[in-house]
């Protein structure tokens, strides 16, 4: 099996959208996917499977782990599944939902609680070997900034990333939820500045996506590629592709069968 030496980190997989495509497009970088959510997990791997068979090819540079992340590791956190699964969180609902998310209501209710494995990325990288991280894409549902805190000194070798963050505490959608305020003066303590902020689609402009890059330049040889459109993947693992999809799908299979 290749070696990598370049890794990006993908936290709160969910159906593994993201980090599939950031393994296609980034075939030098092994990409290492967290699920905190087992039947999400279990969803992933069956997700990379039928593309996999749709390409016509082994995607060798990913990897999906049943953990959570966090700022502290423990063996019996609870995770709280909601009835749209892609909220699930760590966190329990704000009790300002059904004002500040209005419409919202029925998907923001907990279905059960699951107790889950957490790890910090400093373990992990500890663990791992990995001496650089060049992405760490996250999205964990309220969590993300004790996903960066759970670096420690290994904030130092993270190249860029991004991370959700609320605009306040009042319509944050869970408990204990860290601000856009917060967010800024986190990653300016720890010597990252903030490139673009983007509201989050469908979030009533409560959330907003905060790209960030280290302020010291680590590592210029390899460029991600992150221009990718996950609609795609959600097409292919749903069954409901475009013609288009099928055409240059089929003439991919056939590129890959004969390489």
């Amino acid at each position: 099996m290749k070696k990598y030496k370049n890794f990006i980190l993908d936290i709160g997989a969910f159906d593994g959208s993201d980090g599939l495509m950031l393994a296609l497009k980034n075939k030098d970088h092994f990409i290492y996917a967290f699920e905190a959510n087992l039947f999400q997990y279990k969803v992933i791997k069956k997700n990379k499977l039928i593309l996999e068979s749709r390409i016509g090819k082994k995607i060798f540079n990913y990897k999906v782990l049943n953990l959570a992340v966090s700022n502290k590791n423990s063996n019996d956190k609870l995770f709280y599944v909601s009835n749209n699964p892609i909220v699930s969180s760590l966190n329990k609902f704000n009790r300002n939902v059904g004002k500040t998310w209005k419409g919202y209501d029925k998907m923001f209710k907990i279905k059960k609680s699951l107790k889950v494995k957490t790890i910090t990325l400093a373990k992990f990288c500890a663990t791992n070997n990995i001496n650089i991280i060049n992405y760490l894409h996250c999205d964990t549902q309220g969590n993300d900034l004790k996903v960066f805190q759970g670096l420690g000194k290994y904030k130092k070798i993270l190249e860029r990333g991004v991370m959700e963050c609320s605009i306040n505490k009042y319509r944050s959608l869970y408990q204990g939820n860290h601000t856009l305020s917060q967010v800024r003066k986190t990653l300016s303590k720890d010597s990252f500045k903030i490139f673009k902020i983007e509201t989050v689609d469908g979030t009533m402009g409560n959330e907003f996506n905060v790209f960030y890059k280290n302020k010291f330049s680590l590592n210029n040889k390899y460029k991600i590629n992150l221009k990718y459109n996950t609609r795609y993947l959600r097409r292919v693992f749903s069954g409901k592709t475009y013609l288009k999809d099928d055409i240059r799908d089929l003439f991919l299979r056939l590129y890959n069968k004969f390489i």
